[in-house]
């Protein structure tokens, strides 16, 4: 399947690069010391036919889910771990 869409192309150059390099970006932003506006286009892109976006968006949730839960289960260690050194009980002979 065939998309219309329009595209900003960009010109950039660092000074440590020693070619310029053309970008393209879905959004026009601001020009910059070292990228620059060269200008619209409307292109067309071909699609594979019954491209269906869901497997992919549900392997970025599950993800999102494994780091929530990883920083779930550090900051609960953190926790335990302060609760664990306030009931400590100080000896001293």
């Amino acid at each position: 399947m065939k998309v219309k869409t329009t595209v900003h192309i960009y010109h950039s150059q660092y000074s440590w690069e020693k070619t310029p390099k053309f970008h393209v970006y879905s959004i026009k932003i601001d020009d910059t010391e070292h990228m620059t506006y060269v200008g619209e286009r409307n292109i067309e892109i071909e699609v594979p036919d019954g491209y269906d976006p869901r497997a992919q968006k549900v392997a970025a949730l599950e993800k999102q889910k494994q780091k929530v839960m990883a920083d779930y289960h550090k900051t609960l260690m953190e926790i335990n771990e302060s609760i664990s050194k306030l009931q400590a009980i100080e000896f001293t002979a």
